[in-house]
């Protein structure tokens, strides 16, 4: 038989850990010695003491309880109920100590309970950290808002800003400049800057509809845009002119900053929309130029505004004109390649999508009477102002990128462009556009994506497999990225426009169209 001191003498010193179990307080002085995996626990115990003991000879007290403290604290956090069993596997051997073991327990109670303190000690320190870190972290964003919106005022004073041939009043907020035009009771532009913090900001909408008190004579106001009455029942009834209170400078652009988006509600920053213009084409364009912002990491410049005249119908107490045509005006100065582009769309449903409204800031400086960017060197100035291209405005990673607008109707008799075709539906005729994007499905067909990518295109050819032998190219590749018409039976599917090519003689190039 393997004696206690002899078991202890057979093994290393470091691995000599030993177990007094109570089961009762009054039955601990029995020795017991087995292998740790037939140690039969039950969860009655009340406790478990581990110590470290030499081959032959007692150790300190002190020595006890810290290896005690060391596997009681393991035990403690590895124990779900009063034992578990892979606890018991790592103890070797049970041994009952010649010295009264019960006088550890005070000991070990205080060491636990002295570290558990020190442990929620060291828990609120680090509380009050994250606290103190946070009142930081506000305190560094509310100064980071005060100096963009300090920068934005800074670089639009250097830009310098639109002048106009006619009477308009130069009016200075946080993070935009108008020029408010009385006659017309709206702004003749808005000037702004979008910034690549827009992209993680979630400031929100604040709805905060209000009289801008800098307009000397008075802005225009809620009842120039709708008026409200009480109904009988208690509830608000509201009688509009039919148009939207359209934001010039989006309150998105803006949501960096509570103070900014707030000022965005201004009615000198509104003018009367068409619901099918403000929540559609518009919405798209404005979010294009964050979109922009975002995939290139460069702050713009953004000029908004009507088209005005002394023509225009009238809304309102106030008489605020109603446009007929908006644009919006984007220069990026930062980019490795200076850039500007121009938008101008009808105030009413846009059938084409935001790039068939692409236009040059010297066309919009012809309708307008304004004078944009006067500030800039002549030749870069005039270099700037006459493009009229998206080239360079979408990153090749965007979903967009690639795409252009439908070509320009007019288009020589018997020719339709990608927007007509659906008017075409149940003739054959021939549809021309530029093919942005080809696909091969499954099943084999060739897909070819005219002016836009699926989903957003509205009109695409088919090759069946079964036709593709009656092309001598492969037809995926060679029309990929060229302008070419189709000629055939439109078909409806879908809600989109398609005609079915079955052999090449039924595409032609544009560049070989008659005029």
């Amino acid at each position: 038989m393997v004696t206690p001191f002899a078991f202890s003498a057979a093994i290393p010193v470091g691995a000599k850990i030993t177990c007094c179990l109570w089961v009762e307080a009054a039955k601990c002085r029995k020795k017991v010695v087995l292998p740790v995996p037939a140690f039969p626990v039950r969860k009655t115990c009340l406790s478990v003491l581990l110590t470290n003991c030499a081959a032959s000879a007692a150790i300190s007290v002190t020595s006890i309880a810290s290896m005690i403290y060391e596997v009681a604290k393991k035990f403690v956090f590895r124990t779900v109920g009063l034992f578990n069993q892979d606890f018991i596997h790592e103890l070797l051997i049970l041994r009952y100590l010649d010295m009264r073991i019960f006088f550890l327990l005070p000991l070990l109670f205080l060491t636990i309970s002295g570290n558990s303190q020190s442990v929620k000690s060291q828990i609120d320190e680090q509380q009050n950290r994250l606290a103190e870190l946070a009142t930081d972290k506000e305190s560094i964003l509310n100064d980071l808002e005060v100096l963009r919106l300090s920068w934005i005022r800074e670089q639009m004073g250097v830009m310098g800003y639109p002048v106009s041939t006619k009477p308009t009043q130069l009016v200075k907020h946080s993070a935009l400049a108008l020029g408010y035009a009385e006659k017309h009771e709206q702004a003749a532009w808005v000037m702004h800057m979008v910034i690549p913090e827009v992209e993680f900001a979630n400031v929100s909408r604040t709805n905060d509809f209000r009289i801008d008190s800098l307009v000397d004579n008075g802005s225009a106001e809620e009842t120039d845009y709708f008026l409200k009455s009480v109904a009988a029942d208690g509830e608000l009834v509201y009688d509009g002119f039919g148009y939207d209170r359209g934001h010039l400078a989006p309150s998105a652009d803006f949501r960096w900053s509570q103070k900014a988006l707030s000022e965005s509600y201004f009615y000198s920053n509104m003018s009367p929309q068409k619901p099918e213009f403000n929540r559609e084409r518009w919405a798209e364009l404005e979010s294009w130029v964050r979109t922009y912002v975002i995939d290139f990491k460069e702050s713009v410049f953004v000029v908004t505004g009507p088209i005005l005249n002394d023509d225009l119908k009238q809304q309102g107490g106030n008489k605020v004109s109603i446009p007929e045509q908006f644009y919006k005006i984007i220069l990026d100065l930062e980019g490795d390649e200076k850039k500007a582009i121009a938008f101008l769309m009808p105030n009413d449903y846009c059938a084409y999508p935001v790039s068939g409204y692409v236009t040059s800031i010297d066309e919009i400086e012809k309708l307008s009477g304004l004078d944009f960017f006067n500030s800039l060197d002549d030749a870069e100035e005039s270099r700037l102002e006459a493009m009229n291209t998206l080239a360079g405005w979408v990153h090749e990673e965007n979903d967009e990128f690639g795409e252009v607008a439908p070509l320009k109707a007019p288009l020589p008799k018997g020719y339709f462009n990608t927007l007509q075709a659906k008017y075409q539906v149940g003739q054959k005729t021939n549809i021309c556009g530029k093919v942005v994007a080809s696909k091969k499905s499954k099943k084999e067909a060739i897909y070819l994506n005219f002016d836009q990518k699926y989903p957003r295109n509205v009109f695409y050819a088919s090759i069946w497999k079964n036709n593709q032998n009656n092309f001598s190219y492969n037809p995926e590749t060679e029309f990929l990225g060229k302008t070419i018409c189709v000629y055939g039976k439109v078909e409806l599917y879908n809600d989109q426009a398609r005609i079915s090519v079955n052999r090449e003689e039924q595409v032609t190039y544009w560049e070989d169209v008659e005029p």
